[in-house]
């Protein structure tokens, strides 16, 4: 039985996702060649897992025997309301949402808006879960697999193909409704009834992103050296020394090239997003200052950050 793509985009929607893109599962041959081009300038810093398995990155295939579709689900986790125009162009804005306060070392101590939510690669593949089993419950059983940033594909590329957005600049996917969303995909063995046409906007002659990165990471549209980005470098789990970056003030992740886009002036709130904000969020200043093993378990156990454990966060706060 061929399944139905407006069936599954409704399904998808119903879960909470902002966005669904259906793609026939092929080789993703230019897709491949720059990514290839980005890893040969070094541009990931040297990260192993980037040089593995780049074939299962773009050959859906490869992850899922006799893979036929790529359904690919966006979650908007924009918790900030939009800002007038003269304060983007001012950059008055940057200090992120629900900062509470300065801390007494006198830096800001600023976590990204993905890292101000529960753990994304739990409700997210919660959410498509329970989409693959209403589908099954519908058309019968199928193989499939679930990806929330946790396999060697690329999601970013695939939504893309699907229709639901379109690289920016900065190398983060754009979309209708901004650019903070979560990427996943439902691979399944099973052909659909319709496909989406790959999404050809682009950011025009738009070039905030990288002229007002930080430390100019974004080295050409559509390349980001990962050994000057800001985000890349407190992120990195084996990184000890957070010297150069500390000026900035970002504890965790980095946000400053998505808040200077104008696709993200009028990017709606997502209710949703909002109830599932982290427990440390509303006392952050408290909690960073003061933290313990047992404040670090209590309050970071459900969220990202989680994976830089107690040492690595707090290395990261004594150095900011």
């Amino acid at each position: 039985m061929i399944l139905q793509a407006q069936i599954i985009k409704r399904l998808a929607y119903k879960q909470g996702f902002a966005l669904c893109g259906i793609a026939k599962s092929e080789p993703l041959s230019v897709e491949k060649e720059r990514f290839e081009k980005a890893l040969a300038q070094n541009f990931h810093a040297k990260k192993e897992y980037f040089e593995r398995d780049i074939d299962k990155r773009f050959h859906p295939e490869l992850l899922l025997e006799n893979c036929k579709s790529v359904i690919v689900c966006g979650f908007n986790y924009n918790m900030k309301k939009s800002r007038k125009a003269e304060e983007q162009k001012s950059r008055k804005y940057l200090e992120p949402l629900f900062l509470k306060g300065t801390p007494s070392s006198g830096m800001r101590y600023a976590v990204s808006q993905y890292a101000q939510i529960k753990d994304y690669h739990v409700f997210m593949k919660e959410k498509l879960e329970a989409l693959a089993q209403i589908l099954q419950e519908n058309y019968g059983d199928f193989n499939y697999k679930i990806t929330v940033d946790s396999s060697t594909i690329s999601e970013k590329a695939w939504a893309v193909k699907s229709g639901i957005g379109y690289f920016g600049k900065n190398g983060v996917i754009q979309t209708s409704f901004g650019s903070f969303i979560f990427l996943s995909c439902l691979l399944i063995d099973k052909e659909l009834d319709t496909y989406d046409t790959p999404n050809q906007k682009t950011c025009g002659n738009c070039n905030q992103c990288i002229e007002l990165c930080p430390t100019k990471a974004i080295v050409a549209p559509y390349y980001v050296d990962c050994n000057q980005c800001i985000s890349n470098i407190n992120l990195n789990k084996n990184e000890t020394d957070f010297s150069s970056i500390a000026k900035y003030g970002w504890l965790v992740g980095c946000d400053e090239c998505q808040n200077v886009c104008p696709n993200n002036s009028k990017a709606p709130v997502n209710e949703e997003a909002i109830k599932l904000q982290a427990a440390f969020v509303e006392i952050q200043k408290e909690i960073l200052e003061n933290l313990t093993p047992e404040t670090f378990e209590k309050y970071f156990k459900d969220t990202a950050i989680y994976k830089l454990k107690y040492e690595g966060l707090k290395r990261r706060c004594v150095q900011k």
